[in-house]
């Protein structure tokens, strides 16, 4: 894991160095998020959002054919829920795209990436209902790992060299609990169908 954290940094390190144009911009979105079972019953959806920024950047040798990098710092919270219990997640991301453009004219760009996320659990809760009950136990360090770690995919249009909406999926690649559950190896990695909007400065 190590590893490729260090060659993604590197990555973008050569980008920026080779960059072309450099854009920052302010991001935020709606989260339709689920935990997916192994062997359990995977939740329903949770509905959640994401807050952050982003930065883009051309590739410089390939500006001409549309390429470029895109990094965002989000906090995000996603979860589950089931009929009488919800979990929220709440995570600092790190989603880094590569991705194309096509501008159809002046005003309208479509695009479309693809790449991995990073994120590092801050808040996250378990609330179980029982009547007017309401019982909240922490879940990272004791039930979950902390460190999440996927693949993210998203496609939007950008208007007028300013506003953008996208949409995108993220599919986590570990399992997001430390321990087995009455000695089941029940595996249950967060999902995330997101609809989000950045304004580029």
């Amino acid at each position: 894991m190590k590893k490729i954290i260090i060659a993604l940094v590197a990555v973008m390190a050569t980008c920026t160095l080779s960059a072309q144009e450099l854009r920052w911009g302010a991001t935020g979105g709606l989260n339709f998020a689920w935990l997916k079972s192994s062997v359990l019953n995977s939740s329903d959806c949770y509905l959640g959002f994401n807050l952050g920024a982003k930065v883009e950047m051309d590739m410089a040798d390939a500006i001409k054919d549309g390429f470029y990098v895109d990094a965002r710092l989000l906090y995000t919270l996603k979860g589950g829920q089931w009929q009488n219990m919800h979990q929220n997640l709440g995570y600092l991301e790190l989603p880094l795209n590569f991705g194309y453009r096509y501008a159809i004219n002046n005003d309208i760009t479509l695009f479309s990436g693809l790449g991995p996320y990073f994120g590092l659990g801050l808040l996250g809760k378990n609330v179980d209902k029982a009547g007017d009950t309401k019982v909240k136990t922490d879940l990272f360090g004791e039930v979950y790992k902390s460190f999440d770690f996927g693949l993210n995919y998203n496609l939007g249009v950008e208007l007028w060299n300013e506003w953008q909406i996208f949409l995108g999926f993220e599919h986590s690649l570990l399992n997001a609990l430390k321990t087995d559950i009455d000695e089941v190896n029940v595996k249950y990695r967060p999902m995330n169908f997101y609809i989000g909007t950045a304004y580029m400065f």
